[in-house]
Formats: structure tokens, C-alpha cells, sequence
């Protein structure tokens, strides 16, 4: 299973990373962890967009940014969502 480091999507500042582990399904990636320097899995506490910037961060690192074209606005976020 690939794994990859991402900045955390509810640190407000972004320097905080969290490792992701994923399994490459097309077009997305399917995530399946996302531990904190803390070491606790975070992912049951994102919201669904915190996940689809984890997605497009992965993606955008391989070079797959076309089948992400629905995320291109993503960096636009002012803040990190709000954890679900």
C-alpha cells in the first residue's frame, strides 16, 4: 500500500503533515489513513472535502492532474474545512 506524506488539511497554518496511506484506484485514490505527528489516525475526523484535498495533493504529486479537474479550485481554501 503507497504512502505519502501531505500537509495536514486542519492545520490552519499548513505545517503540519499527516502520513497518508492509499490504494490507487482510478480515477481517484481510495485513502485509507491518515496518521498525525502524533501518530493517531485522523481520517474518520475529515470532512469530505479535507479528504479531496489529500486526493489532490497525491494526485497532483504523480502527475495526474487531469482526471483531477474537479479539484483545480481546491487551493483556493482560505481556511481548512471544518472536520466532520
Amino acid at each position: 500500500m503507497p504512502a505519502h506524506y501531505c500537509i495536514n488539511p486542519l492545520d490552519p497554518y499548513a505545517e503540519q503533515e499527516v502520513l497518508v496511506t492509499y490504494d490507487e484506484h482510478r480515477p481517484f485514490v481510495s485513502i485509507r489513513s491518515a496518521v498525525d505527528e502524533e501518530g493517531y489516525d485522523i481520517l474518520s475526523d475529515l470532512s469530505e472535502d479535507c479528504v479531496r484535498i489529500l486526493q489532490l495533493e497525491i494526485a497532483v504529486y504523480h502527475g495526474h492532474s487531469e482526471p483531477y479537474a474537479w479539484a483545480q479550485h481546491a487551493v483556493d481554501v482560505v481556511a481548512a474545512p471544518a472536520a466532520a
